[in-house]
């Protein structure tokens, strides 16, 4: 018999085991100026290192394998959406499903991307971690140093479980075409998700997390 998941339950247990409770949450508020004062550089720096690989630009471009430069500034955008709402995360009945909704969307390409197959597990995973490390840098270069080392264990943690959430959403990550190469894809034979926005990495639907409609750690919306 298929087991039901208690989403907010499941986040509660992993937020207590990596240590995010209220004073870390508190933490996290408190960078909101530091954090949004980088907040453009920081979407940008994103973008700019995902570009740099093959595996990962194709997100981004084109039919003729150009940048989508329109596309790629509402991207940028809907991650800074993202960013600003996880200032603000909380670990309630809501937040989980929202999560999981993004997991859902980006391991189900939309019928007119398909043929590139869900955006891989493996780059879901390298964007927080890039993410986590930007973070860190900015930080030390708005904070005291002890400080922005608190700030940013505070951050990662939040970050784990967001990641931890959105990752159970690829239970069945639809792969790429063959002939597409696709690091960290998916299992054979999962299908598109209807109403899917456009592929690329984290959030972008009706169900994003309060003060973060339409965004994700890759930011995408269609």
């Amino acid at each position: 018999m298929r087991r039901i998941i208690d989403w907010p339950a499941e986040m509660r247990a992993v937020a207590e085991f990596v240590g995010l409770d209220e004073a870390q949450l508190q933490l996290i508020r408190d960078t909101r100026e530091a954090v949004l004062a980088h907040g453009e550089a920081l979407t940008a720096a994103v973008y700019d290192h995902f570009l740099q690989f093959p595996y990962s630009r194709r997100f981004f471009t084109d039919v003729d394998g150009a940048v989508d430069e329109p596309q790629l500034a509402r991207r940028k955008a809907s991650l800074l959406r993202w960013l600003r709402g996880s200032i603000d995360f909380q670990i309630d009945e809501d937040y989980p499903i929202r999560l999981l909704a993004m997991g859902v969307v980006h391991s189900h390409p939309p019928a007119h991307r398909a043929h590139l197959g869900a955006i891989p597990a493996g780059l879901m995973i390298g964007s927080m971690s890039f993410i986590q490390s930007e973070l860190a840098g900015r930080l030390a270069q708005e904070m005291e140093a002890g400080a922005a080392l608190q700030a940013s264990a505070a951050w990662n943690r939040m970050l784990m479980v967001q990641l931890y959430i959105m990752l159970a959403g690829y239970l069945n990550e639809t792969p790429a075409n063959p002939q597409t190469h696709n690091p960290g894809g998916g299992t054979p034979g999962s299908a598109a998700a209807p109403n899917a926005a456009d592929g690329v990495l984290p959030g972008n639907t009706a169900t994003a997390a309060p003060g973060n409609a339409g965004g994700g750690p890759l930011g995408h919306q269609p």
